[in-house]
C-alpha cells in the first residue's frame, strides 16, 4: 500500500519535464520566480542551458530552444535579449535567495532570478549593507553629523573603486566586486544611488519613529478587539529597535553627570547628613535579548562578564 501511494504521488517524467519548462518559460519572461528549493535547482541548471543556446545564435540552437520553450513567440524574442546581456559573461547567469518555507506544507522556498536584471536582490541587500556600514562608521566618529557629510562615505572616489574601499566590512567588498565584475561602473553607480537612498530613510527613520517605545495605541486596540487574547500577546513596541548592549538615548544622556546627593550616615551623635558629588554611571547590567541579560566589564577588577538568563 506505501508503494502505491507513493507511486500515485510521484510526478511521471512527461509530468517533469513540462514543470521544468513552465518554469524556465516563466523565468525568462518576469526575470524572477519563486517556487520550492528543489525546482529552483532544476530550472537554473535548465535555464543556463537555453541561455547558452540563445549565445550561441545558430538555427540549430534556436530550434533546439524552441523546443523546450512554450509561448515561442514571445520566449524566443526573450532569449535573444538575454544572450545579448550575457554576451561577455562566462556563465552564472541564474541566483538563487532562499526565502524561508511555505506556510501550507512547511516546503522550502527559494527566489529564482536571472542575474543583472533590474531588480536585482543581491544588488538591493548589497547597497542596504552598504548605507548600514556608512552610518556606523561616522556614528563612531560624531554623535551629530549632517546628511551631507554622512552621504560622502558613498560618493564615487577617482582613487578608489568602491569595492577596495577598505572602510567597508570584507563580505561587502567581496559581494560588490561580484557585482561590479561584469557589469562596471554602470553597477558601481546603482549601488551608490540605492545606498544613499537607503542612508536618507535610516536617518528618517531615526527623526519619525524616535526611540524603541511601547506602542500604547496599538495594544490599547487589540484590547479592545479581544481582551481575553490581548493580555496573553507581548505588548507591541514601535520605534527603532536598539542593539545588544546599547543604551537608549535617554539613558546615554544621563551617564557621567554630575549631581550633589545627601547620604544619611549613623555616627556616635546620632544620624549625620553628608553631601557628597555622584556621577552617573552607566548600568551595570544590560539587556541583550528576551530574558537574557549580561553584567558590564567594571574596571579595576579581575571577575570578566558573565551574561545571565532570567526565568
Amino acid at each position: 500500500m506505501k508503494g502505491l501511494a507513493f507511486r500515485k504521488l510521484s510526478r511521471s517524467s512527461s509530468h517533469r519535464n513540462h514543470l521544468l519548462r513552465n518554469l524556465v518559460t516563466s523565468l525568462l519572461e518576469h526575470e524572477r520566480i519563486v517556487t520550492t528549493v528543489a525546482k529552483a535547482k532544476e530550472a537554473s541548471r535548465c535555464a543556463e542551458k537555453i541561455i547558452t543556446l540563445g549565445k550561441r545564435g545558430t538555427p540549430t540552437a534556436m530550434s533546439s530552444a524552441q523546443s523546450f520553450l512554450f509561448s515561442h513567440q514571445h520566449s524566443l524574442r526573450r532569449v535573444e535579449a538575454m544572450a545579448k546581456r550575457y554576451a561577455d559573461r562566462p556563465g552564472g547567469y541564474t541566483r538563487i535567495h532562499l526565502m524561508g518555507h511555505r506556510k501550507g506544507d512547511h516546503a522550502p522556498r527559494a527566489i529564482l532570478e536571472l542575474v543583472d536584471n533590474p531588480t536585482d536582490v543581491k544588488l538591493d541587500m548589497v547597497a542596504r549593507a552598504m548605507a548600514r556600514e556608512a552610518d556606523i562608521i561616522l556614528r563612531r566618529a560624531q554623535k551629530n553629523i549632517p546628511f551631507a557629510e554622512l552621504s560622502a562615505l558613498l560618493a564615487a572616489q577617482a582613487d578608489i573603486p568602491l569595492e577596495h574601499d577598505e572602510r567597508f566590512a570584507p563580505l561587502t567588498r567581496k559581494n560588490i566586486a561580484k557585482l561590479v565584475r561584469y557589469r562596471g561602473e554602470k553597477a558601481r553607480e546603482q549601488l551608490r544611488a540605492k545606498a544613499t537612498h537607503y542612508l536618507e530613510r535610516l536617518r528618517a527613520a531615526e527623526h519619525v519613529e524616535g526611540t524603541y517605545r511601547q506602542d500604547t495605541q496599538r495594544w490599547d486596540a487589540l484590547e479592545l478587539a479581544s481582551p481575553s487574547r490581548g493580555r496573553t500577546l507581548m505588548r507591541p513596541m514601535t520605534g527603532k529597535r536598539l542593539l545588544a548592549g546599547a543604551l537608549s538615548p535617554e539613558t546615554a544622556a544621563q551617564v557621567g553627570q554630575i549631581a550633589r546627593v545627601q547620604q544619611p550616615m549613623r555616627g556616635k551623635r546620632g544620624i549625620v547628613v553628608r553631601e557628597r558629588t555622584v556621577t552617573t554611571p552607566k548600568p551595570s547590567v544590560v539587556r541583550l535579548a528576551k530574558g537574557i541579560y549580561a553584567k558590564r566589564y567594571v574596571r579595576n577588577s579581575a571577575a570578566p562578564a558573565r551574561s545571565c538568563r532570567s526565568d
